[in-house]
């Protein structure tokens, strides 16, 4: 019962320090998108789960928290697509760089991390030490900021919606191919959210 909970509670607490991190970069106000990030970081902290324990997919998990982290950038936040990508790229790298130098530093054996005390201990000082780092680029305004506009594409509404469907696609067939229907509704869910903000967003331009 407790391991669940324990790569829950921890993962997401990476995945939040994580969406922070790049937003802090890139001089993005995170902060005010902080419920939306804790939702997607719950669904795909819960299919990361459930891939883990159920299929040899798990090298499957970084690339689909990168996916999602680009989908809330571009619907939620409304950051042009490629920016979306390279940003939400740079952060999940950069928070993993972070995190292989605290494993060497405090001399953690990388086999096994997830089902152990030490990852979990890995777990929380690097989403503190990152927490911090996020905190003190964004009140002290360091960091990098660029005219997303210019890399805005000609409708990128509706290519942000196909890449979505296209997404969803792809991750029920993995999924219903390891008899996971539980991780295909929570994509259902995630993925009707960045649907409505899609949606929304071409309202508001039309």
């Amino acid at each position: 019962m407790w391991e669940p909970i324990r790569f829950l509670l921890f993962s997401t607490a990476e995945a939040m320090a994580a969406f922070f991190l790049m937003t802090a970069i890139f001089r993005l106000k995170g902060i005010d998108y902080t419920w939306q990030a804790l939702y997607i970081s719950l669904v795909m902290n819960l299919q990361s789960y459930m891939i883990r324990e159920e299929t040899n997919l798990s090298f499957l998990a970084p690339i689909v928290n990168i996916l999602l982290f680009t989908f809330l950038l571009a619907t939620v936040i409304k950051v042009p697509i490629l920016w979306s990508a390279i940003i939400s790229t740079a952060g999940v790298f950069m928070y993993g760089a972070i995190q292989a130098v605290f494993m060497i530093t405090m001399g953690i054996d990388s086999t096994n991390l997830q089902n152990s005390t030490q990852g979990a201990l890995l777990q929380a000082v690097t989403s503190a030490f990152v927490f911090f780092t996020a905190w003190f680029l964004f009140k002290f305004r360091i960091g990098f900021t660029f005219d997303f506009e210019k890399l805005r594409l000609k409708w990128e509404h509706t290519i942000v919606s196909v890449l979505i469907i296209m997404s969803l696609a792809a991750a029920a067939f993995v999924l219903y191919a390891a008899d996971l229907a539980l991780i295909v509704i929570y994509f259902v869910l995630a993925a009707g959210m960045f649907l409505y903000y899609a949606l929304k967003k071409e309202r508001e331009e039309g």
